[in-house]
C-alpha cells in the first residue's frame, strides 16, 4: 500500500476497536484520514501514549490540507496503559474532540500516582463529556480554579514545574487568581512545605449538635486523614466516623474529599476554603 493511512471507508462515522490488543499509537494514526469518522472506541487495548502529530510529522498531510482526525468528536480510551500528562494534553490538539474516556488508565488512578478528575478536566480545555458524564460549566469552572490553586502551591516548591502545565497561565489570567502563597506571619513567604492555609471547618452531621464553625491555620501538607483526626479533637467527636467535603463558592453540591492520603495541597484547596464535617451513614 503506497499510503500509510487506511484508504476508503469514506462514509464511516463510528469505529469500535475495543479489546483488540492495539499497543502502538502509530496504528491508530492510520485511521486519521477517515474524513467522516466522528467516534472511535479504543477501550481495553494496550496503548501507552497518545500523540497528535505536529507539523513536522505531517508529510503526507501537507498535500491534502486535511488535519488528522479532523471530524472526530468522541475518542474513548478507557482501560489502557496511559500514564503521562503529555498524552492527556495532546487531546487538546484534536480539532473537534468534545468527548473522551480515560478511566482505568494509570493517569486516572489516584491510588497509584494518577491525578484526580478535576485536574484532567482543567487540562482538557474543550471536553464536554468525560468518562461518561457531562462536564457542566460549573464543574469546569470549579475544576479549573482548583487546578490553578494546586499549581500555584507546587510552584512555591519548584518553579520549574510550570513547564508541565501548559494551561496554567491562561487559566490564572482568566479567573484573576492571585498567588495565594501561604506564609507564617512575620517570617514572610515560605515554601509550601512550611506554609499554612486558613481553613474554616463547619459541622453538618445530624448527631453533632450545635457547634460553632472554627477557623484554623493548617499546614498545606495536612492530609484528609489527619484533618479528620483533628476535627475529632476540635469538635469532640470521638465516637463518630467522619467524612469531609469541600464547599466551593457557587457550587450546588460540596465535593467529597475521599482520599485520606491526599493533602490540602494535592487537592488544590486554597486559602480561606470551607470544609464541611459530616458523619458516615
Amino acid at each position: 500500500m503506497s499510503s500509510s493511512f487506511v484508504q476508503g471507508f469514506n462514509s464511516l462515522r463510528l469505529l469500535n476497536l475495543d479489546d483488540n490488543c492495539i499497543a502502538e499509537w502509530d496504528e491508530v494514526m492510520k485511521l486519521s484520514q477517515l474524513r467522516c469518522l466522528e467516534q472511535l472506541y479504543l477501550n481495553k487495548n494496550c496503548l501507552n501514549s497518545i500523540l497528535y502529530p505536529d507539523n513536522g510529522q505531517q508529510n503526507e498531510l501537507e498535500a491534502t490540507s486535511y488535519w488528522p482526525f479532523q471530524n472526530l468528536r468522541c475518542l474513548l480510551l478507557g482501560d489502557n496503559n496511559i500514564g503521562d500528562l503529555v498524552s492527556v494534553d495532546s487531546l487538546n490538539l484534536f480539532p473537534n474532540l468534545v468527548e473522551t474516556r480515560l478511566s482505568e488508565n494509570p493517569i486516572a488512578d489516584t491510588t497509584s500516582g494518577g491525578v484526580p478528575r478535576f485536574v484532567l478536566i482543567a487540562r482538557l480545555a474543550k471536553i464536554k463529556v468525560f468518562n461518561g458524564s457531562e462536564v457542566t460549566p460549573r464543574e469546569r469552572k470549579d475544576s479549573e480554579i482548583r487546578y490553578v490553586r494546586l499549581v500555584i502551591s507546587r510552584l512555591h516548591a519548584n518553579a520549574e514545574e510550570i513547564k508541565q502545565h501548559p494551561r496554567f497561565s491562561e487559566l490564572k489570567s482568566l479567573y484573576g487568581i492571585e498567588d495565594e502563597r501561604p506564609s507564617t506571619g512575620a517570617s514572610g513567604p515560605q515554601t509550601i512545605g512550611s506554609g499554612f492555609l486558613s481553613i474554616t471547618l463547619k459541622c453538618v452531621g445530624a448527631s453533632m449538635g450545635e457547634k460553632q464553625p472554627l477557623t484554623k491555620k493548617l499546614p498545606a501538607t495536612t492530609t484528609v486523614g489527619k484533618l479528620k483526626f483533628l476535627c475529632e479533637s476540635f469538635f469532640k467527636l470521638k465516637s463518630l466516623k467522619l467524612k469531609l467535603f469541600l464547599q466551593e463558592e457557587g457550587s450546588p453540591l460540596p465535593v467529597l474529599l475521599d482520599s485520606d492520603t491526599s493533602s490540602l495541597m494535592d487537592l488544590g484547596i486554597g486559602n480561606e476554603s470551607i470544609i464541611l464535617v459530616d458523619e458516615e451513614n
